[in-house]
């Protein structure tokens, strides 16, 4: 099998010659800077390192070191509006949405330092100048870069944009702020809601429009949990939120017969039912740390309606724990998601700068090892 066929295959919930890998084909699966700088210096490759998104300090992955990993996915990302950030200085920026983004000199990322709508009234709410879902810039070549893909070479194809309603309402009003919004003025929580998935819903149609009869998968976000539980009560995500993500996901399948990839850190599992219920085929990122995502659980409970993308521990494993560690991490993952196909195996979200190289190269060489079907997982590997 090509790379496209065995995502494929194991995205219909068939088994293919070995388990797909991703690593850097969007956000959730990229690699911080640092981090990929070690990778290079582990396969002895010297290049240049090109960001492809600054406030998290991302590396775009050069072809060679995808090659080399077995990546079987390669991604399009959104762009953004035409002047969309404003640089303010060396460590500060302003999104297109206004949000102020600030990066210390000791912190490996930007972090949110000022919300646009953090005192905002109803009526400042509705003068406010969201940005423009339509701007064609944000699609500038990506109609082509999508075309050569699908036509000359052999990898699945993930398209990637925010999708964010429940988080960018947070990132503009502020986290505890729009928390106090859902319980205490409901109606402007709405307001500022419906306003962000007009944005978010233009976004997507505008790419789609552009790429969608190129994608094999496409991938959407919002944080829904937390390490602990959900960011919101459950009956406020499916009373606040879900609707959303439904008519989302209804103009999505509109657009494009990819598979519908919903991205979501910490522990999600209280929503699987509904993210199902409304069309969704594959969760990211399977955040194993968080309470009651045990993947033996997940796959023996939902297995059969969703796959899995992710589940590699980015918290502990990665980059704390030893070789061995990341060998015993991944034949877990592989033993309990990968029976039956619907798996992809990639980290838990981002590799963070403090992941060792060697630990990167261990999980993609004991993936490519144990993941080939029929799966024959060792409980002990002395070697």
């Amino acid at each position: 099998m090509n790379s496209r066929e065995r995502v494929l295959t194991a995205l219909a919930h068939r088994e293919p010659d070995r388990v797909p890998i991703d690593i850097g084909s969007c956000g959730p699966t990229a690699l911080h800077a640092t981090a990929y700088a070690a990778l290079l210096q582990c396969l002895g490759i010297e290049e240049e390192i090109e960001f492809w998104d600054v406030v998290g300090q991302l590396a775009k992955p050069s072809e060679a070191v995808l090659e080399k990993l077995g990546a079987d996915v390669r991604g399009i990302r959104v762009g953004g509006p035409k002047n969309g950030t404003r640089i303010i200085s060396d460590d500060t920026l302003i999104d297109q949405w206004g949000t102020t983004w600030h990066r210390t000199e000791s912190a490996t990322c930007y972090h949110i330092s000022a919300y646009p709508l953090r005192n905002a009234t109803q009526t400042e709410l509705a003068m406010y100048l969201f940005p423009d879902g339509k701007d064609p810039h944000r699609v500038n070549g990506l109609a082509e870069r999508a075309r050569f893909l699908r036509e000359q070479t052999p990898y699945a194809i993930l398209g990637e944009v925010s999708g964010h309603i429940l988080e960018r309402a947070q990132m503009v009003r502020g986290f505890d702020a729009f928390l106090e919004d859902l319980a205490a003025q409901p109606a402007f929580a709405e307001e500022l809601l419906e306003r962000i998935f007009i944005v978010e819903n233009d976004i997507i149609r505008t790419f789609l429009d552009a790429v969608g009869a190129y994608l094999d998968v496409f991938a959407f976000k919002d944080d829904i949990a937390m390490q602990s539980g959900p960011v919101i009560s459950p009956r406020m995500y499916r009373q606040f939120i879900k609707p959303y993500h439904q008519k989302l996901i209804e103009m999505i399948k509109s657009k494009t017969r990819a598979k519908i990839w919903f991205h979501s850190c910490g522990a999600a599992s209280y929503a699987i039912r509904d993210l199902i219920e409304i069309g969704v085929d594959i969760l990211n990122p399977v955040q194993v740390a968080a309470k009651d995502m045990d993947t033996a659980r997940l796959k023996r409970e939902f297995g059969n309606d969703l796959c899995f993308w992710g589940a590699i521990d980015t918290q502990n494993v990665l980059p704390f724990g030893s070789p061995q560690d990341v060998k015993a991490e991944v034949k877990t993952r592989l033993r309990d998601l990968a029976p039956g196909g619907g798996y992809v195996l990639a980290s838990v979200h981002n590799i963070e700068a403090d992941v060792p190289g060697q630990n990167i190269l261990t999980m993609t060489h004991a993936a490519q090892r144990w993941g080939t079907y029929p799966l024959q997982i060792a409980e002990e590997e002395s070697h």
